[in-house]
């Protein structure tokens, strides 16, 4: 990986990515990097052992609702991303905040791989690296968390699950 990410401070890292970069694809700092630079980034925040829930939470805090909408799109970009296709929308809707951050966090940390480095000053230049998602069109970890989540679960309502669905339709899950 690269030294500067391997090394900087959890805290530090954490600031850096509760930006506009990282949650609003409609802001011009979104353009400023390719998702696959992004998910290179949270990867090795996670596998550091960083918490997503505490950046994104970092990053919605007295943001207007308009903003905090868009952290929702970013998710399931990068989850869409990552699992190869957006198949899987109607099925991950139906979990809460935290189960999604969890699966979004699973597949980081399972999926993201450096394919090569285009320059070996990936130091000054991580736009210039190419990463691989294995595992594109496996629902393993998102079975395993809709397994985790009837299990905590067991009586849940169509009623509940109407309310959750309409919170990410509404678009304010954050």
């Amino acid at each position: 990986m690269n030294d500067y990410y391997d090394y900087l401070p959890l805290e530090e890292y954490e600031s850096e990515l509760a930006t506009r970069k990282y949650w609003d694809d409609a802001g011009a700092e979104w353009k400023m990097s390719s998702i696959e630079t992004k998910l290179l980034l949270l990867a090795t925040f996670v596998r550091r052992g960083g918490k997503l829930n505490r950046v994104i939470n970092s990053y919605a805090k007295g943001r207007e609702r308009t903003y905090r909408v868009t952290i929702q799109h970013c998710v399931m970009s990068y989850i869409a991303k990552l699992m190869g296709s957006n198949d899987y929308f109607l099925r991950i809707i139906l979990l809460s905040k935290r189960e999604v951050i969890e699966l979004l966090t699973e597949l980081l940390k399972a999926n993201v791989m450096i394919e090569s480095y285009n320059n070996y000053h990936y130091k000054q230049y991580p736009d210039e690296c190419t990463i691989k998602c294995i595992n594109k069109n496996d629902d393993s970890i998102l079975v395993d968390i809709e397994k985790r989540h009837k299990q905590a679960y067991p009586d849940e309502t169509i009623q509940q699950k109407r309310r959750r669905v309409n919170k990410w339709i509404s678009g304010c899950l954050w």
